[in-house]
């Protein structure tokens, strides 16, 4: 019997990535007594409460896809702790034919335990609900005493014995620049982009989190400038996670906010905090949603892939990235007339029309769309070779990994430089599919010709016209303009 193996933990702590290696060697010592074979290897270091678990996801992903026939945990809690997720997960087994045995008997459907599957899942979600409840009496008893409860610092600061200390280094002083800017009339978005042209880190950098971006955002900015711990008063509780089993957080009035004045080093003078304060409620905006645009959501920049922003003091489209982040994100700073634009496209359009008028151009054509037919199948064949080549090595590299030829770490790495390449042939064969589907159309041209028909007597650009025949429009750096249109357009594809 094929055998998924799923062992998780709580946390990174060093203690608990070695739980992670004793699970694996007792499901490794059953899987051989019950004479199973171990396919995949599946963990995760998180809450069981929570549903967003990359193992978890390609668990299931998995067993949808016909991977293996029965999970292995250690017990009900290491798959979930959540009431909803355990049935969501049995009910998902079931449908697909796979089986669930957990080690300390309180699952086996292979035997047809499953009378107290929910008996189970209700004490599990109870026991994360009571010990969420004494975390978050235990922060607030610290809160309390003036320590510092949250996950990471304010940036300007570090964390010393629960007190925040300044920093030794030039993040404080770019906090006294932020608020000294905007005092003196900065915008958030203007002082976010001047740090990142200057590549000053950024919170995230600091904080060393693995998805960090170099990019400041106005948002992180007004973060900042709202943080009461730069004024020297801890004010903490401000938010509250709505569930155990919810990621979510809501805002607590501030009545209930627990403020401890005093307790640290300021950055900021009170009186220029409470200035901007004053400042940022003046400032507040509170004008009606900005008008939408013809091209907006469908021009792209070819350099950054950002959308391209309606600039009305210039009567154009510029890259987003570039207003928004400036030259260090992007050299782009072409302005694309929407007028110009609209006359570019109907022309376009126009031209084709024209064209499959003509006979001889038809015959050409066609004959042209089957050559392509022929080389889009070949090239289709090649892709499903090349993704399943792709997932017989990922199950070679789980079979070195259970054998000890390769380790952990290189285990993920290989699974994810995989998986990143398989998602993007089968996007490619998605898109060579429709094509394909076009092509094998005996009345192609015919087609085609009824879409312009109505579009080029109305002699105008609506918004539905253009979302039913246009994809996406791209504008490089140099000002060349590529349309991708939701047809195969001929003068495009020979």
């Amino acid at each position: 019997m094929r055998c998924a193996v799923y062992a998780r933990v709580s946390t990174e702590l060093d203690s608990q990535r070695t739980s992670i290696d004793n699970q694996i060697n007792i499901f490794r010592n059953y899987a051989t007594q019950q004479n199973w074979e171990i396919v995949k290897i599946y963990t995760d270091k998180q809450s069981g409460t929570k549903e967003n678990r990359p193992g978890l996801k390609a668990l299931i992903d998995d067993g949808k896809a016909g991977i293996y026939d029965v999970i292995l945990a250690k017990e009900l809690s290491r798959l979930a702790r959540n009431g909803r997720l355990s049935y969501e997960l049995r009910d998902i087994c079931q449908f697909n034919n796979i089986d669930i045995v957990c080690l300390d008997n309180s699952v086996n459907t292979l035997e047809g335990n499953v009378q107290n599957f929910g008996l189970y899942a209700w004490l599990y979600e109870n026991e994360s609900a009571n010990s969420s409840r004494r975390n978050k009496q235990a922060k607030r008893v610290k809160a309390q005493r003036g320590l510092f409860v949250g996950s990471n610092p304010p940036y300007g600061y570090r964390t010393e014995n629960g007190v925040l200390k300044v920093r030794d280094d030039e993040t404080p002083s770019i906090i006294r620049r932020i608020f000294k800017e905007y005092l003196e009339g900065a915008g958030m978005d203007s002082i976010a982009k001047k740090l990142t042209a200057e590549g000053v880190p950024t919170p995230a950098q600091i904080a060393n989190k693995s998805n960090a971006s170099k990019l400041w955002h106005g948002s992180s900015i007004k973060i900042i400038l709202n943080n009461w711990h730069y004024s020297g008063d801890l004010v903490q509780s401000r938010t509250e996670t709505i569930s155990v089993t919810s990621s979510k957080r809501r805002e607590v009035n501030s009545e209930d906010f627990l403020v401890i004045e005093g307790t640290h080093e300021a950055i900021i003078p009170k009186e220029m905090f409470h200035a901007v304060q004053t400042m940022l409620q003046k400032r507040t905006r509170s004008n009606t949603a900005p008008k939408r645009h013809l091209f907006t959501n469908m021009l792209y920049c070819e350099d950054c892939h950002r959308g391209m922003w309606y600039k009305a003091n210039q009567k154009g489209y510029r890259c987003g990235g570039n207003i928004k982040h400036g030259k260090a994100f992007c050299l782009n700073k072409v302005v694309i007339r929407e007028k110009e634009l609209k006359h570019i496209i109907l022309d376009d359009l126009q031209k084709l029309f024209n064209s499959i008028q003509e006979e001889s151009f038809i015959n050409s054509f066609l004959n042209k769309l089957n050559v392509k037919k022929r080389q889009l199948n070949k090239e289709l064949k090649k892709i499903e070779a090349e993704v399943d080549g792709l997932r017989n090595k990922k199950l070679e590299y789980v079979n070195l990994y259970t054998e000890n030829v390769i380790s952990k770490d290189e285990l993920v790495e290989y699974r994810v430089l995989t998986d990143n390449k398989i998602e993007a042939l089968q996007k490619k064969k998605m898109q060579m599919d429709e094509k394909r589907l076009e092509y094998e159309n005996e009345d192609y041209a015919v087609n085609i010709g009824n879409k312009l028909k109505d579009v080029l007597t109305l002699k105008e650009l609506t918004p539905n016209i253009l979302h039913s025949l246009v994809e996406k429009i791209t504008c490089e750096e140099e000002g060349n303009i590529r349309i991708q249109y939701s047809f195969v357009n001929p003068f495009q594809e020979m």
